[in-house]
């Protein structure tokens, strides 16, 4: 399960000429019934299969919210979970709630009240009756606004406020399709009021103090998988990626956040952690880019720019150019040689944006495949490598090339209302998908083959080191409170770097062709398993596991498999694609 969607963007497919069918016509998926349809028990879609029927004895069970928890939602909230016996009649707080003939429900209901903070379930199966409670903690009401204070507040930290405030509103309204519970990634959407003021700021005439990101690496070359994030707010999403070892100014604390400056024009903030002292007396690190070289080799090209000190960076895909930033850095390149005449770079273009920042523009003959940007301590300079498409035959486009499938999860992961647990559903995919990529030809790797643990960075790290062509990463969905599950329901497929768009895209058309469920489309999210910029990474939300039919039909053999042929008609669509994009 990924983590709380932020925002619900709609981006148009470019238009082309009729193709090949490759794999089933991606055909719509057949109207979703109405909520009131789907709350009194109409599947989700009728090419699912029927839930079977589980006639044991009566055993309430509620699945989420847990014990306790704090319900965030003033409002309505779901609850799920099983009765044990689909002849069962169930009510909630007094509100009759349907259940599936294999014991399971989901109910969509009022938040209860201050004074009965609980939920009460009866159920019932002819003269058998079961009840239980589940305690739970409500909001507290909400802060009344402070006039005076809002009075006191500047003109511009009013306007930024009611900028944040509106931001807030449009995040809470479009998104749809989380519960930030059992995230699958580390990053904490954090929504912060726009930082309008340095805090702790030395005095004028305090010299600098210099911290060192990520500590002093002591390699040769950088690790290509360790990186210091930088954000644009304390707590906020991740924007900048840098080498460890690069040294920067500190300009003030916040909390668990160090606010750093990358040039004149530019403050990020980077974990307190991230940031070591550099020695008393350390100096501003003097970054000039000199004459560039672009050094061919079997896999990728280098662009080897000597500088003499880690510079702080950001690489941006735009068409088919590589657009390289340099922060605090001035250039005086007045040579870049293109050993062995490699046609796959046509031209590199170098520009000073600031007095302290440059950029360099990679032209290259096909749009990016994939990068990585790493320091050779030996001479000096920072590599940015470009990689090379993989030679693919049309026919067979899968043919030779190495796939890495990653089944979500565990350690955390979402629970359906009968208790299958995300991390087994995934990993059942992933072997069905696993045995279709090889009969396709690929090779495949798999981050997990068992029910044990595999850290999340540790995953798109070992798929780089197999030099995968492609990261599928296969997850299922859930919801946020305060989300209607009956609205807000579907497959979905996520990326983050440019490079993996087009794949993200034939993946959705597959996953909605063979599952036949709502179409909720392709995302742009920060997720670890979308950020590997080495090859074209992706993440799928295939179904929603709190909905008792979408979790029966996991359990299936024929929906385990419809969602792996999804997957697997997009990675080939996509490959037979790039084949002829030249």
């Amino acid at each position: 399960m990924r983590s709380l969607i932020t925002a619900s963007v709609v981006l148009l497919a470019a238009c082309g000429g009729p193709r090949a069918a490759t794999s089933p016509a991606p055909a719509p998926a057949p109207s979703s019934p109405s909520p009131e349809e789907l709350a009194a028990g109409a599947p989700s879609s009728p090419a699912l299969p029927p839930v079977p029927l589980v006639a044991g004895p009566l055993a309430p069970r509620v699945v989420y919210p847990t014990t306790n928890a704090i319900i965030q939602s003033r409002d309505s909230n779901f609850i799920f979970g099983s009765v044990g016996n689909g002849h069962a009649t169930l009510t909630i707080n007094g509100q009759p709630v349907h259940v599936w003939p294999n014991g399971a429900y989901l109910a969509w209901l009022p938040i209860p009240t201050a004074d009965a903070p609980r939920y009460d379930l009866v159920a019932a199966a002819g003269a058998d009756t079961a009840r239980m409670s589940l305690p739970v903690r409500l909001l507290p009401p909400p802060p009344q606004p402070d006039s005076a204070r809002t009075d006191s507040l500047s003109d511009s930290a009013r306007i930024a406020r009611a900028a944040a405030d509106t931001a807030k509103r449009a995040v809470a309204k479009a998104d749809t399709t989380k519960r930030a519970a059992a995230k699958a990634d580390t990053t904490k959407r954090v929504t912060t009021t726009p930082d309008t003021t340095r805090r702790a700021l030395a005095p004028a005439d305090t010299a600098p103090v210099y911290v060192v990101l990520g500590g002093v690496p002591d390699s040769t070359l950088s690790d290509t998988d360790r990186v210091v994030i930088g954000r644009p707010t304390p707590g906020g999403t991740y924007k900048w990626f840098f080498l460890p070892g690069t040294v920067v100014q500190q300009v003030s604390r916040d909390g668990n956040f160090t606010r750093v400056r990358l040039d004149s024009s530019l403050d990020v903030w980077v974990n307190a952690t991230d940031a070591t002292p550099a020695p008393a007396g350390t100096a501003a690190p003097v970054r000039v880019a000199g004459n560039a070289r672009v050094v061919p080799a079997e896999g990728w090209l280098d662009l080897i720019i000597p500088i003499g000190a880690r510079p702080p960076y950001a690489v941006e895909e735009r068409g088919r150019d590589l657009v390289l930033t340099l922060y605090g850095t001035r250039a005086t390149t007045d040579i870049i040689a293109y050993r062995g005449n490699d046609p796959a770079v046509r031209t590199v273009e170098w520009m000073q944006e600031t007095s302290d920042r440059a950029r360099y523009t990679v032209h290259l003959r096909d749009r990016p495949f994939g990068y990585l940007v790493l320091w050779d301590s030996a001479g000096g300079s920072l590599v940015l490598r470009m990689r090379r498409r993989p030679a693919i035959d049309r026919a067979r486009p899968l043919a030779g090339l190495t796939i890495a499938v990653d089944p979500g999860h565990p350690p955390i992961g979402a629970t359906g209302p009968t208790g299958l647990w995300e991390p087994q559903a995934t990993l059942w995919v992933g072997q069905r998908v696993e045995r279709l990529l090889r009969e396709r030809g690929a090779n495949v790797f798999m981050t997990r083959t068992t029910m044990d643990p595999v850290g999340l960075g540790d995953r798109p790290m070992m798929a780089r080191r197999v030099d995968a062509h492609a990261l599928v990463s296969i997850h299922l969905n859930a919801l946020p409170d305060g989300i209607n599950p009956f609205r807000a329901h579907g497959t979905g497929t996520y990326f983050f770097r440019a490079q993996a768009e087009p794949l993200a895209r034939a993946v959705q058309r597959g996953m909605v062709a063979r599952m036949q469920l709502p179409n909720l489309g392709v995302y742009y999210d920060n997720l670890a398993l979308a950020r590997p910029t080495w090859m074209p990474s992706i993440l799928c939300e295939g179904a929603f596991l709190m909905l008792p039919d979408q979790e029966a039909a996991l359990r299936t053999p024929q929906f385990q498999e419809a969602y792996a042929r999804g997957i697997v008609d997009g990675i080939e669509e996509y490959f037979r694609e790039l084949s002829d994009d030249r």
